[in-house]
């Protein structure tokens, strides 16, 4: 169940407004969250007794299906690689992010206090929360109303600079087309059972495709072994997968097996030829493409002597509609270097895998 959430955001080093938006996009841009309204841009000065430049703040009202500790989580990682540095109290920083209402969640623990126990205090907080707040149900509007004339009596004091223009991502597009074609298959989008639907599969879409056209494969470490007189084949079979048919949009699923032979004693991480599949297969693709792209990638990264790459699936564009060829395997192979010149080697492989 998705549970509403507001986060403040602030810069104060660096290209602030540039920092505000990478920091909205990677939130947006994660399966568990959907970014649904960002308030203006406010200026004010720093708190604390670090002499810095001003700040720039925001704050962002999200959905998310993540736990409050779960959410903290994806914000350490953002913060993180936004080069945010926690060594100074109150010290300037690229990025800011805290959580301030976690739906009606109270908690007052030692990593988490809901609501944030300081945002009442903060006039640079209240005044873009307020801004996004029309009906709320669970936030004291009133009291922030009355805090906010106080804190102004105190002196405290926010400059509006404007809206901050960022790139939302697809998925509302997505939502909104989904919703289209239900209402073009004559559902009806507002039924109990549908609510949620669009929203759903435009997340759904958003992790099943996340690899995008000219993206790189740079999950993987190399590593150097003692080179021995002849070269041992590497294997990694039976790694499963599931992709996407461009022709249908319809899953294609099964095992792929893969095969190298080094060269110098340079090897790859174990555990990254299946990212490697995984990677490839998060588009919309057809099965000879998935193949002869795992074979591509682990030649440029490794330029082994050899690589040797097969692929047995299911097709339910075959199984589903047409002519219904219900658990019918498909087979693909991509032989490189020695693999392809040397049928005595090309059969080892074939026979490991059986």
């Amino acid at each position: 169940m998705r549970k509403n959430v507001f986060l403040g955001l602030g810069s104060n080093l660096g290209e602030r407004v540039d920092y505000l938006k990478k920091a909205i996009q990677a939130l947006d841009q994660d399966i568990g969250i959907e970014v649904l309204q960002v308030s203006s841009l406010y200026e004010t000065s720093p708190v604390g007794p670090v002499e810095q430049e001003d700040f720039l703040n925001l704050v962002l009202e999200i959905q998310t299906t993540y736990s409050p500790y779960e959410l903290l989580k994806v914000i350490h990682k953002v913060e993180a690689n936004l080069e945010r540095i926690r060594d100074v109290r109150w010290g300037p920083r690229t990025i800011d992010i805290d959580l301030l209402y976690f739906d009606q969640i109270q908690m007052n623990e030692r990593r988490l206090t809901l609501p944030h126990s300081q945002v009442m205090e903060r006039l640079f907080v209240l005044v873009p929360l307020r801004e996004l707040l029309e009906d709320s149900t669970f936030l004291p509007l009133e009291t922030i109303d009355e805090r906010i004339q106080m804190l102004e009596g105190l002196g405290q004091t926010v400059k509006n600079i404007g809206q901050l223009e960022w790139e939302e991502s697809s998925l509302q597009a997505i939502e909104d087309h989904v919703k289209d074609l239900l209402i073009q298959m004559g559902e009806d989008p507002d039924r109990p059972g549908l609510l949620e639907t669009p929203n759903r599969v435009a997340r759904m879409y958003q992790e099943i495709f996340s690899s995008k056209p000219g993206d790189q494969f740079t999950d993987y470490k190399l590593f150097e072994t003692e080179i021995s007189g002849e070269s041992q084949m590497v294997m990694v079979h039976d790694m499963t997968f599931y992709s996407m048919c461009e022709h249908h949009m319809l899953p294609f699923f099964g095992s792929v097996h893969v095969a190298y032979l080094p060269k110098d004693g340079q090897i790859i991480g174990l555990s990254k030829i299946p990212r490697l599949v995984d990677f490839v297969s998060r588009k919309l693709s057809v099965q000879e493409e998935v193949t002869r792209d795992v074979a591509t990638i682990m030649n440029e990264i490794l330029d082994p002597y050899g690589v040797a790459v097969i692929v047995d699936a299911r097709h339910m564009c075959m199984e589903m509609r047409g002519i219904k060829e219900v658990n019918s395997i498909t087979r693909t192979t991509q032989f490189t270097g020695l693999f392809k010149e040397d049928p005595q080697l090309r059969n080892e492989f074939l026979q490991s895998i059986g």
